[in-house]
């Protein structure tokens, strides 16, 4: 019996402010506009008082009587006008922010570890799209196979709602109530929220994008790295906040350019609007912006909403998107039953991603813009279409057309898409003689695989090899046989039987393309090798909590392989054995382990 409460947030211009925050007054309950500034919210009959905020913007509160018909509440913002007239920074004289940055490195510890425990609801929804991309990649025509050859595309898109738990000094739990991706309703999205804290020392934005992390503004040696300007303050709440302006001292260290708030006589962070660009070591993308929002609750103050915007190109691939996390129903003094934390870190209760869509539309904290609105019912009704068998047979008469460069470089593959298979051939150029090594001379190696998926997680995988060498004519064929199995924990059986090739190391560190060029071109044989005819059988299965059981059983019939081309170019080729470890070669044996 909920009554909706929409409207949109804007500038006095007109032009929407996206991300802004719509809060119950006294709560940590509301919700946050779209891209366009739109929002809506779902209350019970009552009076309430509406605060709209974003960063950079003067806070506007709304009282709103909500009945049993839906309310329209618009908020224009004026741009927040900051106090700076009473400070002067004489010649020689140090700025005030730096001032205000130091009482806020002094205070950080203890704000880091204020919050002992917490638990709150998450909605978080990633978008990426592509502004260009190349009409080629690596020799092949890109197609998206959606039928748009507009240059602007929504590359991903996804939701997910979740409750998330946290407790000092590292306990962490996701439990994840819904998740949907648009296109694949198999998939399970952007699922596990990250919380920046910009009271670390240290800031993790992605181990992909720096492994190092980027070094905070208010960390303990912020002052080495940064400099400090101060832009202003204003009266928020009845608390005076000071905007200051952060710039690094040096190119191409890992750190931040852009704006914090800070409380005044709290020296706590109010939000943060920040930068990393490419030459401040960022990796793949070339701009990643943070924005974050804090909201007072109790005698402290945590994030109400963050949002990442990556762009970049890579590879001739023009992107961008937005990332947005939006907590709600925070709990800052949750009571967890005994053994809550355990193990498991990310959980999804069963049906998660098959929710419907009007369970999302009526769960949603962030209306969907037109243009994802649209995206979902395509990619959601091509998924469909795919599934018909007119569709698969087409699509594998496409992929299955045989060409030259796939034949002979990179293999071809054959796929049956409504049998769920596939039969693939190794690239011909294996089996012209270009592998070569002087136990065996020239060397023809070729495999052929058949590729069979079944319900759920079961996976059939039959191969053979074939390998020839022309000075010795050992002729050694081999199968390999996987099949695949279980519901929550995955299961193999593997068969394997023959005559191969075997390095002394059979991890096989080396391989059989190098080896070539280095015996050829350099004399260098690293590749010590003996003939085996062979079987193994194989069992493995999970058992959760990040354990596994594997049993094997391997026989082997040993027989030496000694060089049968002594020198090239006037070189003498080392013995085909590791002379470091055995000062003749193996004799013929049988092993069993």
């Amino acid at each position: 019996f909920a009554t909706n409460i929409s409207g949109v947030v804007s500038e006095t211009n007109n032009q929407p402010l996206p991300f802004s925050s719509i809060l119950i007054k006294g709560s940590s309950i509301g919700t946050t506009a779209n891209v366009k500034g739109f929002f809506i919210l779902q209350l019970k009959p009552g009076v309430y008082t509406l605060v709209c905020q974003h960063i950079g913007y003067k806070t506007i509160e709304k009282k709103v009587v909500v009945g049993v018909e839906d309310v329209q509440v618009n908020f224009i913002l004026e741009v927040q006008r900051y106090n700076n007239a009473e400070v002067i920074v004489k010649a020689n004289r140090e700025d005030p922010a730096y001032e205000i940055i130091r009482k806020a490195i002094k205070k950080r510890p203890e704000y880091l570890n204020e919050i002992k425990k917490f638990q709150c609801d998450v909605y978080l929804k990633g978008q990426l799209q592509l502004r260009n991309y190349p009409k080629k990649f690596m020799g092949e025509k890109v197609d998206f196979e959606d039928g748009d050859t507009s240059k602007r595309k929504m590359l991903f898109l996804s939701e997910t709602v979740a409750r998330y738990s946290y407790e000092l000094p590292n306990a962490a739990k996701v439990e994840v109530v819904s998740t949907k991706v648009s296109g694949n309703s198999n998939a399970f999205g952007f699922s596990n929220p990250q919380i920046i804290s910009f009271y670390e020392n240290n800031i993790n934005v992605g181990s992909g994008l720096n492994p190092r992390g980027y070094i905070s503004p208010i960390s303990s040696n912020a002052l080495n790295y940064y400099t400090y300007k101060f832009e202003g303050s204003f009266y928020e709440n009845g608390k005076e906040i000071s905007r200051i302006k952060v710039t690094p001292k040096r190119k191409y260290e890992p750190l931040f350019s852009g704006y914090i708030s800070i409380i005044e006589n709290e020296w706590r962070l109010q939000s943060i609007q920040l930068k990393i660009v490419k030459e401040q070591q960022l990796k793949f993308l070339d701009t990643l912006n943070i924005e974050q929002l804090y909201v007072p609750m109790k005698n402290t103050w945590v994030v109400k909403q963050q949002v990442i915007y990556p762009a970049g190109k890579f590879l001739g691939f023009d992107f961008f998107g937005n990332f947005v996390q939006v907590y709600d129903n925070v709990n800052i003094e949750p009571s967890f039953k005994k053994k809550f934390f355990d193990n498991t870190i990310i959980k999804f209760y069963d049906s998660s991603n098959k929710k419907s869509l009007a369970y999302w539309d009526s769960i949603r904290p962030i209306p969907l813009l037109e243009n994802e609105v649209k995206d979902y019912k395509k990619k959601d009704s091509l998924e469909q279409a795919r599934k018909d068998p007119k569709y698969l047979d087409s699509l594998d008469k496409v992929r299955n057309k045989v060409t030259f460069s796939k034949l002979l470089l990179t293999g071809q593959n054959f796929n049956n898409g409504k049998k769920k298979s596939s039969f693939s051939i190794d690239p011909l150029i294996r089996a012209i003689g270009i592998l070569y090594n002087p136990a065996e001379g020239r060397v023809t190696k070729l495999g052929v695989r058949y590729d069979k998926n079944f319900e759920g997680r079961q996976r059939l995988d039959i191969g053979t090899s074939f390998r020839y060498g022309y000075e010795r004519k050992n002729f050694n064929p081999s199968v390999d046989v996987r099949y695949r199995f279980g519901k929550k924990y995955i299961s193999n059986i593997n068969l394997a039987f023959g005559s191969d090739v075997f390095q002394f190391n059979n991890n096989n560190p080396i391989s059989d393309l190098n080896n070539s060029l280095s015996s050829f071109y350099w004399q260098k044989n690293y590749m010590k090798t003996y003939m085996a005819d062979f079987m193994k059988v194989s069992y493995n299965k999970g058992l959760g909590d990040g354990l596994s059981f594997g049993i094997g059983i391997n026989y082997q019939n040993r027989k030496p392989m000694d060089n049968v081309i002594d020198s090239l170019k006037n070189k003498k080729f080392a013995p085909n054995f590791p002379i470091e470890l055995m000062a003749t070669n193996i004799t013929n044996h049988k092993a069993f382990s």
